[in-house]
């Protein structure tokens, strides 16, 4: 039994590792955005065409990757697809070409989106006591990581004017973490649990929970995206702070998922969900009211990355509850996400330089606004079901 107990730490342990190494890899488009530009000759608007092509990429990994892992062995597939993410760092910033530049960072996507199925459906099937602190922990890890790299990016912008030693020193540090997966075994897909929880909103449950996924997730990839761009835009920070207001953004966020491992010990996913989504909201109101503040968008940045950060692991423990996670219930999950990460920071990019820098927090307004009515859609959802199958219950009796 200790044996056992010990090689199930080093999975999750395994797992965790490669989280962080997704944060970092994920957390790099957004500060060297400019840069990228640069190296392809070209505006903000066409760069920003490497945001579809990215989490175009994200999307197909989810979707084939959560039906892969079904199938095949789930370290040896998340093995691969880190190998694939170190390849397409050490690639990205010397590509001179703007479609090959974004082929490449479509197939970067394509990894790191089975890479991210893999970490959530796996740790549902090693069948952990208590799924919530566990979700949490693997999602704090992919915070941390998000927060390292900007920090990694801006030293090195520092130092040499560039971004290329920064992505190869991520890329560096992507290997070793390969190969220790490659040698822990897998874990099995779950057993199919009874009728009545497989019953409960399975059709409905999911797409509420794939579109709120999209939203939340729209919200956080946009503001990690373009919160650097904006600062400089507003002349709210120079490059090198503009980089840690990026770091502060990931800093909070990941320090949001350290607290919510010990809120989800207390409180059940509802409650941990509807505090973030109001918490986000009230965060946008601040940069809507003060947009010239340096101060307010400090503020802004770090109470916004606190609320987002139990948003997605509290999702997938939520639906882990009522549902039956299999790769593929997963993986549709991460399609929704992967879609909102990709639609939201592209759309911002069609009208930031004809608008103006304001469609930054507009949008975030509406998309945390619309998370709000889904949490409340998915709520009632599973209060019906409930009611419903307790009626059932009763007539059978």
């Amino acid at each position: 039994m200790e044996k056992q107990i010990r090689s199930i730490a080093v999975l999750i342990g395994g797992y965790f590792l490669a989280y962080i190494l997704l944060g970092m890899t994920t957390a790099t488009l957004g500060p060297a955005l400019p840069y990228l530009a640069r190296n392809v000759g070209t505006s903000l608007r066409g760069i920003s065409s490497l945001f579809i092509g990215h989490r175009l990429g994200y999307m197909i990994g989810s979707f084939l990757g959560g039906h892969m892992y079904d199938r095949i062995s789930g370290n040896r597939l998340m093995t691969g697809m880190l190998l694939i993410m170190a390849a397409g760092m050490i690639a990205t910033p010397v590509i001179p070409i703007l479609a090959l530049l974004v082929v490449i960072v479509f197939l970067l996507g394509i990894a790191e989106g089975t890479v991210d199925v893999g970490g959530n459906v796996l740790l549902v099937w090693i069948k952990p006591p208590k799924i919530g602190p566990l979700m949490n922990a693997l999602h704090l890890f992919f915070g941390l990581g998000a927060l390292i790299s900007p920090l990694i990016l801006a030293q090195v912008i520092r130092h040499t004017g560039g971004i290329r030693w920064g992505y190869w020193l991520i890329a560096a540090l992507v290997v070793p973490a390969a190969v220790f997966l490659f040698l822990q075994p897998s874990p099995r897909a779950a057993a199919a649990p009874d009728t009545d929880r497989v019953a409960v909103g399975r059709y409905l449950l999911p797409v509420l929970v794939s579109v709120f996924l999209f939203l939340h997730v729209a919200a956080e990839s946009a503001y990690g995206s373009w919160i650097y761009t904006y600062s400089l835009t507003k002349q709210l920070a120079d490059e090198v702070s503009a980089g840690y207001l990026t770091s502060a953004f990931w800093g909070s966020f990941t320090f949001g998922r350290l607290m919510a491992i010990f809120l989800a010990l207390k409180v059940n996913a509802k409650i941990q969900l509807g505090g973030s989504v109001v918490g986000a909201l009230l965060s946008i109101v601040i940069l809507l009211l003060w947009p010239d503040s340096v101060t307010a968008i400090w503020i802004a940045t770090l109470a916004y990355g606190f609320s987002l950060a139990g948003l997605f692991p509290g999702t997938i423990t939520l639906a882990s509850e009522h549902l039956h996670m299999t790769g593929g219930v997963t993986g549709f999950f991460l399609v929704g996400s992967s879609f909102g990460a990709m639609a939201l920071p592209w759309l911002i990019g069609q009208f930031f330089e004809s608008v103006g820098p304001q469609v930054f927090p507009a949008f975030l307004t509406a998309a945390i606004a619309g998370s709000i009515v889904l949490l409340a859609a998915i709520l009632l959802l599973l209060r019906r079901c409930r009611t419903k199958k307790k009626s059932t219950r009763m007539s059978a009796s």
